[in-house]
């Protein structure tokens, strides 16, 4: 099923009291207000850095004009998914097992219908989202602006990814540890990390650490390698930003991540596996990804790539952050602000 923006947006029922058209109409307007821009009503900070409305969804892309593939066959997919239709070239082929809404600032879902078609009892989407999709456009580009300013916590620059390997910092205290990754970007065994549930990881991989230049490097997990949170960790602990990214099959899905993709269509088993959010932009040279075999999303993928191709076994689970990063933005004050006058002129009107 797929709907216009209009029918997407619930609208509670309104109550036969006395109010007067003008005051019903100052509520509309703020209830209006809150309702077009879901963005504003809450946000999340996750280790100083705000993701805003992107850890909601489980994928969003902001381009895919050079390609915007997403095809079978895959183990299937779990969670909402955000596009900018209008730019994106939408194509799909095979079956995709999918539940969740996608959202377009376009008119229709282009290829991407047939997705929702195939799934008529878990899939949906949604069209005409323009400020929704400009929105996360908006929070995208300052996460990457955000995460770049951040220095390296101290004994965690210049590093490898397997030297975080074992790594064991749970002691009760909430941290955050800025983590650049500069080697040995492909990945084929776990690496175990324990923490306490309110410790964030922020991972950089870009080979010169030179942010300016683009995040240079192919990140690549195959034959079960990845991220592998223990303790009171989760998949929502840890930010990662990256250039390409690419995957391939092989080995086995780790204990600890198994539960995440309970409601799959299939069980996974083995592939490459991306823990946690990913903000990447594609090759800094012309900003295409790499065609992912076998990628396994655990968390959420956000991306402003030109080009992107999820192919044979690639598979996601959207994991939510805590509740405890909510952090509530106060809707745009000239909205507010006129909400708030029409009220006031309601009742200075009937009083006199």
């Amino acid at each position: 099923m797929t709907i216009g923006r209009s029918a997407a947006i619930g609208r509670g029922p309104v109550g036969r009291g006395r109010l007067g058209a003008r005051r019903l109409g100052a509520i509309a307007l703020a209830a209006t207000a809150a309702a077009a821009a879901p963005w504003a009503a809450q946000a999340r900070m996750i280790g100083g850095v705000e993701l805003g409305g992107l850890t909601d969804y489980l994928f969003v892309f902001t381009d895919g004009s050079a390609d915007a593939n997403w095809q079978g066959a895959s183990k299937g997919f779990v969670g909402d998914v955000a596009i900018d239709g209008v730019s994106a070239d939408e194509r799909t082929s095979g079956t995709v097992p999918y539940t969740g809404t996608i959202y377009t600032n376009s008119g229709s879902l282009g290829a991407w219908q047939n997705i929702v078609n195939a799934n008529p009892s878990t899939a949906a989407g949604v069209t005409g989202e323009t400020a929704r999709i400009a929105a996360l456009e908006a929070d995208l580009a300052a996460a990457f602006s955000t995460i770049n300013g951040l220095t390296a916590t101290t004994g965690f620059a210049g590093v490898a990814p397997t030297f975080l390997d074992n790594l064991d910092v749970a002691n009760g205290i909430a941290e955050t540890f800025v983590v650049d990754i500069t080697s040995a970007f492909q990945v084929s065994s776990q690496i175990d990390i324990t923490g306490d549930s309110d410790d964030v990881f922020i991972l950089r991989w870009d080979t010169d650490s030179n942010f300016g230049n683009g995040y240079d490097g192919q990140v690549k997990f195959q034959s079960g390698g990845g991220f592998v949170p223990k303790g009171g960790l989760t998949p929502s602990n840890f930010i990662h930003v990256a250039g390409d990214i690419n995957a391939s099959g092989g080995g086995s899905t780790p204990a600890e991540l198994a539960p995440y993709f309970s409601g799959l269509a299939e069980p996974t088993n083995g592939g490459g596996f991306f823990t946690g959010y990913w903000l990447t932009t594609g090759k800094p040279s012309d900003g295409t990804t790499t065609s992912l075999s076998n990628a396994i999303f655990a968390g959420g993928w956000y991306s402003s790539t030109t080009s992107f191709s999820m192919t044979s076994g690639t598979s996601g689970a959207y994991v939510a952050p805590p509740p405890s990063t909510s952090v509530p933005v106060p809707l745009p004050a000239a909205l507010l602000a006129s909400g708030i006058a029409a009220l006031g002129l309601t009742r200075r009107r009937r009083r006199g």
